[in-house]
């Protein structure tokens, strides 16, 4: 028998493994079983790849899924985001949004290059004329020649790879495929009640760092940092249910999910969350990435070829995806400026909260943001960071932020008398100098009107740019 398709071996008392730390290797026949009697769960980045992907990649995940399909399972929060990620540019538009990306830093290579020249011209005193200006010329003129026809060879493949027929559902090829693919393996939604529960221990989880999903709540509004959270409570209720393994298949590769991985050792499920399912509903959890997923299915399943390459532009998109949260937009001091003023004359007490945070080092406690409201003993404040969210997402659609910034003012849970009471609010670490240097000397900072009174609009304005900073 290969030593990978070894049984393990009951025994009486505790062994090397029973530890909440330790993590068995999987082998091969571990995901054998997988494939045969387990849940194979599949995480939102799954499907959307599908209009990230060029035709052969997607041609062999589809491939894949079909020969997995009676173990498939949907959480219904993976659908949920589905849904509301598929439009956008990088989805929908992926192929033309990087040919788009590619083209303007070509633009800034050719722009780049001639400012230098020209600089060394001056620099070195060269006159229009003489020989060596006009060989300057004559390969600045062949520089530009060759990045438009490398821009044409770009944005040529781009069209190439492009999706026709997305802009309809009836005409989607990708909806044509899953909707059969996926039909009665999508999980309910959670009820409003348990909902809000859950919003609210992600919340809680995250200030601790408990995975899943933590990182999500440093550049995220609440409802959206908590979406990793409402996939594993649906996941972990399924699996109770099912009483089997569960494979979870992600291409989010972020600390809250994986230990990283360390040279030639494998990257794992965090700990944490193998021992919860195990404890919840007496399985045990394995993941695998997309790419990851292609490799295995061809290795154990009969009839199935996958293309290296499909494999290979997988862990691209992966990488790709690690390179956008790393350079992902964040807050500057004009979108600063644009956002209080606006949240400001809309909703005076969130500015108020905000700016005051910035003058503490980026926390106010519960006790100043109802001196600085105004608001009686017995008001509760819940719902408080909701007009945050509001004015992020108008300003959004009106094109005044970028839809990247980190999420302003984050709830931070757990009174030793009220544990699902708000002990105060965060602003992201960022922020701090920023906002200081915008507000620092002008009428909300440090004291802000005193309590009860309407503020006028002037006190919710910006100081002038010089005045007072």
């Amino acid at each position: 028998m290969p030593h990978d398709a070894q049984p393990e071996q009951e025994t009486a008392g505790r062994g090397i493994y029973d530890c909440d730390g330790a993590h068995r290797s999987p082998v091969a026949a571990d995901y054998e079983r997988l494939f045969q009697t387990g849940m194979i769960v599949l995480d939102t980045n799954v499907l959307l790849n599908l209009y990230r992907s060029n035709e052969r990649t997607r041609r062999d995940t589809l491939a894949v899924l079909n020969k997995l399909r009676d173990r498939l399972w949907v959480p219904h929060q993976v659908l949920t985001e589905f849904w509301r990620n598929r439009e956008s540019k990088s989805v929908r538009h992926h192929h033309s949004a990087k040919a788009k990306e590619t083209s303007t830093a070509l633009d800034r290579a050719r722009r780049s290059a001639q400012d230098a020249v020209e600089r060394w011209v001056k620099d070195v005193r060269l006159k229009e004329g003489e020989e060596v200006t006009q060989q300057i010329e004559d390969r600045l003129k062949v520089l530009g020649e060759a990045l438009d026809g490398l821009r044409q060879t770009i944005e040529g493949q781009a069209r190439r790879d492009a999706l026709a027929g997305t802009a309809e559902t009836h005409t989607d090829p990708v909806l044509i495929e899953l909707e059969p693919l996926l039909h009665g393996r999508v999980g309910e939604p959670l009820s409003s009640t348990d909902h809000d529960k859950a919003v609210q221990e992600a919340q809680e989880r995250a200030a601790d760092e408990i995975p899943p999903g933590y990182e999500d709540f440093k550049n995220k509004p609440p409802e959206q940092a908590a979406g990793d959270y409402l996939l594993w409570v649906q996941l972990l209720r399924e699996a109770k249910d099912r009483e089997c393994d569960v494979l979870l298949v992600t291409g989010d590769v972020k600390k809250d999910w994986w230990h990283t991985r360390d040279g030639d050792i494998p990257a794992r499920p965090r700990s944490e969350l193998v021992v919860e399912l195990r404890e919840h509903a007496g399985v045990r959890l394995h993941m695998l990435t997309p790419a990851e997923l292609l490799t295995r299915a061809e290795e154990l399943l009969e009839g199935l070829q996958v293309d290296e390459d499909s494999v290979s532009d997988l862990e691209q998109l992966r990488g790709a995806d690690r390179i956008e949260d790393a350079v992902e937009a964040g807050w500057t001091a004009e979108s600063l400026r644009v956002f209080i003023a606006e949240l400001g004359r809309r909703y005076p007490p969130q500015a108020k909260v905000i700016v005051a945070a910035a003058a503490n080092g980026g926390f106010v406690d519960r006790a100043t943001v109802y001196d600085l409201a105004g608001y009686p003993g017995d008001r509760k404040l819940v719902g408080f960071t909701r007009p945050v969210s509001t004015v992020s997402r108008e300003l959004e659609d009106a094109g005044e932020l970028s839809g990247e910034e980190p999420f302003l003012l984050h709830t931070i849970y757990g009174s030793v008398e009220e544990p699902s009471w708000a002990t105060g609010f965060r602003i992201p670490d960022e922020t701090v100098p920023l906002l200081r240097e915008i507000f620092e000397g002008g009428p909300l900072w440090p004291n802000p009107p005193k309590q009860g009174a309407e503020p006028d609009d002037d006190d919710l304005k910006p100081p002038e740019k010089g005045g007072g900073q």
